[in-house]
């Protein structure tokens, strides 16, 4: 019993009214109240009978519980649930031109720098959109997706060039929305591959790895570079009619593995 309260609880928990949440309070409330059978209290005032005013009541209590402190100051002296929502609506639901201006103005200058997820600017924009719509002045759909396009940083061009191209008709704010969240991801896969990318050259360069590129040979007997244990003049020794040659030929295989040892760490650094 008490873990079905509890989850009955969780269920009905609204965040409380503010100054700026007051379409989302609004439509979130209403639908706590219809889940528990009290809507129709807001519609129309309880009759007399003992039950009706115990669960007009309830309904009051509901809304009530889920206005901030310094909203409820307006609502003190309802004594119904109809009552307490006419006047929060009376309060919030400010049709004036100065309410449209701002809101408006807020909605056609929004921006996206990226220093939040792009959900919370998705959820930014719907959020004014729904407060135009509860003062008497929705958004088109189509005019949503052009703002949204509007607001983003060059590095969506692309994506903005392409959406450009779609019919007028397919062009939804929640298409768009849906493209801009899969391109976010990707920009972020990028970053993060480039980023291995880098760490794995300035490894190569510290360790004297390069990818792609052979090594010169390094003898295991005398540990100079340029010649194999084979043929190691050390071990071996020089013939007699070629001394000169060979040892001519053994300095310029060790400077020729030292240019090439060079020119693979300047083709890493360029």
């Amino acid at each position: 019993m008490s873990s079905s309260t509890s989850a009955n609880s969780n269920l009905y928990q609204v965040d409380k009214l503010t100054n700026s949440n007051f379409a989302i309070w609004k439509f979130r409330i209403e639908m706590v109240l219809k889940a528990r059978k009290l809507w129709k209290y807001v519609e129309t005032e309880a009759d007399a009978s003992v039950k009706e005013k115990e669960q007009e009541q309830e309904a009051l209590s509901q809304i009530a519980l889920t206005v901030s402190d310094g909203a409820t100051g307006h609502i003190r002296n309802a004594k119904t649930a109809r009552q307490a929502w006419l006047k929060i609506c009376s309060v919030f639901e400010q049709k004036g031109l100065a309410s449209q201006v701002f809101l408006r103005r807020k909605l056609v200058n929004i921006k996206f720098d990226g220093s939040q997820p792009m959900q919370n600017h998705i959820n930014k924009i719907r959020q004014l959109s729904d407060q135009l719509e509860a003062i008497g002045d929705p958004v088109k759909d189509r005019e949503l997706a052009i703002i949204i396009l509007c607001s983003l940083p060059e590095r969506y061009n692309p994506i903005v060039i392409s959406l450009e191209s779609r019919s007028p008709e397919e062009l939804t704010f929640d298409m768009v929305a849906g493209r801009l969240l899969a391109e976010e991801e990707r920009q972020k896969e990028s970053k993060e591959s480039q980023s291995s990318d880098t760490t794995s050259e300035e490894r190569a360069f510290y360790t004297g790895r390069f990818p792609g590129k052979r090594s010169p040979p390094k003898c295991t007997w005398c540990g100079r570079v340029g010649h194999m244990e084979r043929s190691c003049y050390d071990k071996h020794g020089r013939p007699s009619n070629h001394d000169s040659d060979d040892i001519d030929n053994n300095k310029r295989g060790s400077n020729q593995a030292s240019v090439a040892v060079s020119q693979a760490s300047e083709e890493l650094l360029f």
